[in-house]
């Protein structure tokens, strides 16, 4: 028998790096029931993730049954479902046909009968896993309702159907092609960002279409919207988005100044080197010729190179496919943290290192900047990051190569501020206040 003392029952369905993991963690502490399932296929992904309570697997139709069964049972135990990520508002994807879509006789025989495995759980299992909602509507009606879409059910039906029972669905937003067509951001400046970008040329990927289908489907679907970046265009105009800097979280204790490297982490370079991290996840695949990606790496490998031969005692830490869990072991040896010049905000690698007390610097966009603050002025005022331009990385470094103490001073402030805006435990308190809300 569940704790009637709960606040609240949320699933996180599906990874958003570390940031939903940790989250719940602290949840469960002041009184929520809250789980994270881990729906991602991709093996090499898993090296970007720190836990899960639930696995789907996708070896065979044992598998599928289990997540249908999964996704039954959910309804009984849980109230919000958060989704996060472009593309990554789902529960089950198998029965995936948008209206009208043609498909083969063959597939069409399976997709039938996979309906047919939906509607007999949902009509025959237990009325001790079925919701007092979903009672309460009868699975007869539900039954109607799969029957009606029997050759094509509606895109995101899973989705769909948990709203229908009373559910609160909430979506964080990551990246610049969720929401936002290709044409509207690549209009930010003063330097296109999708010029420097691998997928820019690849629809399947990035393209005003996909962009914006995607959107209008978000924003039906979501009850609240969490963003950090204030990139307010197309589908990302909306009074269900707000800017949460506390969703995307760290655990202060996982990531601290004072970590213990491993002998096995330790870098081979000399003490009074300059230590410049830079690092870009899945580096082969967001990358082009001449290191070119919007992460700026073509512009730092020859900045690197200059400073060199201007007698500066530098050195480049850039790990390639290293688990994040190790990743830090290689950010806490660097003096630096510089990231992308063009794209307008930073992601994880900044709000790890300002978590470990590092100076960091990237490029911040004065709209975006103005943007957020008109929500969330403090964290605006406070934030640390050193803005920088392609054209003004060069000022910026050599200026904190040259002042250990400057660096020091920053790195203290980043912590700082990671700790009130980014740590676990203030995302609690401030997720405690939203997920309340919607339930009231």
């Amino acid at each position: 028998m569940e704790n009637k003392t709960i606040k609240g029952r949320v699933l996180f369905v599906g990874q958003a790096y570390y940031n939903a993991w940790y989250l719940s963690r602290e949840l469960r502490k002041i009184g929520w029931k809250a789980d994270l399932l881990n729906f991602d296929s991709s093996k090499k992904n898993q090296m970007y993730y720190h836990g899960e309570d639930y696995k789907f697997e996708y070896k065979n139709l044992i598998d599928i049954y289990s997540q249908i069964y999964f996704y039954i049972d959910s309804l009984n135990k849980y109230d919000i479902f958060h989704f996060s990520n472009a593309h990554g508002l789902f529960f089950l994807n198998f029965l995936d046909y948008k209206p009208k879509t043609k498909v083969s006789k063959s597939r069409l025989i399976s997709h039938q009968l996979l309906v047919g495995l939906v509607v007999f759980f949902i009509k025959f299992i237990p009325v001790r896993i079925i919701t007092k909602k979903l009672s309460e509507i009868g699975s007869k009606k539900i039954f109607d309702f799969l029957e009606k879409y029997y050759y094509c059910i509606p895109y995101r039906w899973d989705i769909i159907l948990l709203k229908r029972l009373g559910k609160k669905i909430v979506y964080s937003n990551n990246g610049c092609l969720d929401g936002v067509s290709q044409t509207s951001f690549s209009k930010w400046g003063p330097e296109s960002v999708c010029n420097i970008c691998r997928w820019k040329n690849e629809p399947t990927v990035c393209s005003d279409k996909r962009n914006l289908e995607w959107g209008k489907i978000r924003n039906e679907l979501a009850d609240y919207q969490c963003l950090l970046g204030g990139n307010r265009v197309d589908y990302n105009i909306s009074s269900k988005i707000h800017e949460v800097p506390q969703f995307y979280c760290l655990d202060p204790q996982f990531w601290k100044p004072n970590l213990i490297i491993p002998s096995k982490y330790r870098l081979d370079m000399k003490k009074d080197v300059i230590k410049i991290y830079h690092a870009v996840g899945n580096f082969k695949e967001r990358t082009g010729e001449n290191n070119i990606n919007i992460k700026c790496t073509h512009i730092y490998l020859p900045l690197i190179e200059k400073l060199r031969k201007e007698g500066y005692q530098i050195e480049l830490v850039s790990p390639i496919d290293v688990p994040n869990k190790v990743v830090r072991y290689y950010q806490a040896q660097s003096d630096i943290c510089v990231d992308m010049l063009t794209f307008g905000w930073f992601g994880g690698n900044i709000r790890e290192a300002m978590m470990l007390g590092k100076p960091c610097v990237c490029y911040l966009r004065p709209e975006w900047l103005e943007s957020v603050k008109k929500e969330i002025p403090g964290y605006i005022e406070e934030l640390p990051v050193i803005s920088a331009t392609p054209n003004t990385i060069y000022s910026v470094l050599k200026d904190l190569i040259e002042h250990p103490e400057k660096r020091k001073k920053i790195g203290q402030k980043s912590r700082e501020f990671a700790l009130k805006w980014h740590s676990s435990q203030s995302a609690a308190r401030r997720f405690d206040i939203i997920y309340s809300s919607l339930l009231n």
